[in-house]
């Protein structure tokens, strides 16, 4: 663990997405020549994000009214449901940092890859909850494989010149995936007649996979080196000034999110909105989500941390609020909102950590922290799928989201002041 002091290298990019490769300056070099078309496997990285993380996570929410109404028949069971590629991911993210001293990283990014499709395929073809739950727990494993190794990857590639463009393509990649999600489904649908659709998009998405499995064989290459490094104590997050009140942000930023974002398409479809209307909406979360990072990352390096993500949690208790009001504009402007916040939130908790620490120090202390906020999204989908079974719609829940939101907010104001870029800059490396 060191504290971070040097300049950003490369001004243009946020400094919060800086980070350290997975080799050294000098290993960058090598990596790099051994890996045929860099950008292209930049690219099939950030597929790989779309697929794993945004298909085989993420589809599930534009899809929950037709998935509950052919095998569910419970808000109850979908909520639990929600929670299956959650659980996989949590306990995902535990056997891939065990793998990652044993196992090349772009081996992992293809297993994750092979997993995700295989539950995908999975999804559509599954005759009851119990197979569906399976294959939902099979994705979310695989999407930890995916996007725990993609941005080390993806920075030693290019080098930390350009180690924030690198991240944020393949980070774009998960936005892409929710964006896509939506107006995939109106295609299906259209195509097949049948409104209620769900299988052939994850027919299609599935298809999607093996797809960039393929095109990860051909230009993603092994790094030829596998090195033990130093184990680093978890208790490193404790020498992170605020620590506690970062910690509990994130978990409330997780009970927010999860509260939200995996009903907002059956909240409006029960508000009087058409299905394709609701799904466009869920497309427009995922296009802010693309954006998030960078918008955020730019003002917390312009101004304070805590500012940002005081601004962040404001946004998120208002938008749920907003998409209750019964006006399409008013809607869509709440949407657009949460989605920024979506990526917006985490990339300035991630700079806050950053400012103290880097390599894999930061990695240490963002894997425990993500922990405690995978743990605060089990709540949400539950407690949300109860309620609209017995009400007929999401509204209270919205409300508890925009109500814990607040309660971040006020947590921002406790903080001590945190570093941006503008007075002290910092990278992950």
């Amino acid at each position: 663990m060191s504290v971070v002091t040097d300049k950003n290298p490369n001004p243009r990019w946020p400094s919060v997405f800086e980070v350290a490769p997975y080799c050294d300056p000098v290993e960058t070099g090598k990596q790099a020549r051994r890996i045929k078309r860099p950008w292209l496997a930049l690219l099939f990285i950030g597929l790989a994000s779309m697929v794993a993380q945004g298909f085989g996570r993420f589809t599930f929410p534009v899809l929950l009214t037709a998935i509950d109404r052919e095998l569910l028949g419970s808000y109850t069971l979908a909520g639990f449901l929600s929670n299956v590629p959650l659980v996989a991911y949590l306990l995902g993210t535990g056997v891939t940092s065990y793998l990652s001293t044993r196992t090349d990283p772009s081996d992992l990014i293809k297993i994750g890859v092979t997993l995700s499709a295989i539950g995908l395929g999975s999804m559509a073809v599954s005759p009851n909850s119990g197979t569906l739950a399976l294959a939902l727990f099979i994705a979310g494993f695989g999407a930890a494989l995916v996007w725990v190794p993609a941005p080390g990857i993806a920075a030693s590639m290019v080098g930390p010149a350009q180690g924030g463009l690198a991240i944020g393509l393949v980070g774009s990649g998960i936005g892409t995936g929710v964006m896509l999600a939506g107006p995939l489904t109106s295609a299906v649908r259209t195509a097949t007649g049948n409104e209620f659709a769900w299988r052939p998009v994850y027919g299609v998405q599935a298809a999607v996979g093996v797809f960039v499995l393929l095109g990860l064989l051909v230009v993603l290459s092994r790094s030829g080196e596998t090195t033990e490094t130093e184990k680093v104590p978890i208790s490193v997050l404790t020498t992170v000034p605020n620590w506690r009140l970062i910690t509990l942000s994130f978990v409330i930023f997780g009970i927010t999110y999860s509260l939200f974002f995996y009903f907002l398409p059956a909240q409006l479809v029960a508000s009087g909105w058409s299905g394709d209307t609701a799904r466009l909406m869920f497309a427009l979360l995922g296009l802010a989500s693309i954006f998030g990072g960078v918008v955020f990352g730019r003002i917390s390096d312009h101004f304070s941390r805590r500012t940002t993500m005081g601004l962040g949690f404001v946004l998120m208790a208002t938008a749920p609020l907003l998409t209750l009001v019964n006006n399409g504009a008013v809607v869509t402007i709440g949407v657009f909102a949460f989605g920024l916040c979506i990526a917006g939130v985490p990339t300035t908790i991630g700079a806050m950590l950053a400012d103290a620490l880097d390599g894999r120090s930061f990695v240490t202390a963002f894997g425990t922290i993500t922990f405690a906020f995978g743990l605060a999204q089990l709540l949400g989908p539950p407690f949300a799928g109860w309620v609209g079974e017995r009400t007929g719609s999401f509204q209270i829940p919205f409300i508890v989201a925009s109500a814990a939101a607040l309660f971040g907010a006020l947590v921002s104001i406790r903080m001590k002041n945190s570093r941006g870029a503008s007075n002290s800059p910092s990278n992950f490396g």
